[in-house]
């Protein structure tokens, strides 16, 4: 059978009683586009959304782009299942820009530390999944420190959002300290990731109320496309059903 001919739930398929990759997500695939994963962030995403939490919207999106609809997973996914994710791919970047904030470092962070934790809590501190998004938002924490919050950048910065990173700043050294150097368990990670999430949301607020209604709108409407995309492309049958 030619790989063209597949779907995501064929080529992640496990040999009977072999242990998933992850506890966490038994249904993920670590090279190729995530149908089952777009599905729940974009679920989370609509809801997020309808009870106005702008913070975990943007997150939702963060973690989404950054793990499971990148460039590289995309062309690797088997063609039927890349049609769906790139295009609501596009839709999904749309989004993003609309809910676009100040320091989007900060939410990456945040969503990564999240989904690290979900991981971590199933999986372990060690899992592969957990270890990608600590170095990950550890690279990001230090890029904001060392290089965009450096000194002659924030002299560029308008007086009012200066002053707001320099208040911010002991903050972020508390919490990237913890980081670096503090994390040994689920729930060490669970601080951290609840740190960075209250940080995110101080530097970067919330959004305009006018276009939040309108990108309310727009996420619940590619929600509910998304899932009779995905059942098209999968001929009417459910992911559990193209699975055995």
């Amino acid at each position: 059978m030619k790989t063209e001919n597949l779907n995501i739930a064929e080529v992640a398929k496990a040999p009977e009683n072999e242990k998933p990759y992850s506890q966490y997500a038994p249904d993920m695939h670590v090279s190729v586009g995530c149908i089952p994963c777009t599905r729940a962030h974009l679920s989370a995403l609509s809801v997020a959304l309808k009870a106005g939490d702008v913070q975990t919207a943007r997150e939702e999106i963060a973690a989404l782009m950054e793990y499971d609809l990148t460039p590289e997973k995309l062309d690797a996914t088997p063609e039927n299942d890349r049609k769906v994710l790139a295009k609501y791919a596009e839709e999904i970047t749309s989004i993003q820009k609309k809910l676009a904030e100040p320091v989007p470092e900060l939410t990456s962070i945040a969503a990564s530390l999240k989904e690290a934790m979900r991981f971590a809590r199933a999986d372990g501190i060690f899992h592969p999944e957990v270890q990608l998004r600590l170095e990950r938002s550890e690279e990001h924490v230090n890029g904001l420190e060392r290089i965009r919050f450096a000194p002659e950048n924030l002299l560029r910065l308008e007086p009012k959002m200066r002053e707001e990173i320099k208040q911010i700043l002991p903050e972020i050294r508390e919490a990237r300290h913890k980081l670096l150097n503090g994390i040994v368990t689920p729930d060490d990670l669970e601080w951290v990731a609840a740190r960075f999430a209250e940080i995110s949301r101080k530097v970067n607020g919330e959004t305009d109320p006018h276009l939040l209604t309108t990108v309310q709108a727009e996420a619940a409407d590619l929600n509910s496309r998304f899932r009779k995309d995905v059942l098209q492309a999968w001929g009417g049958k459910s992911y559990e059903s193209t699975r055995n």
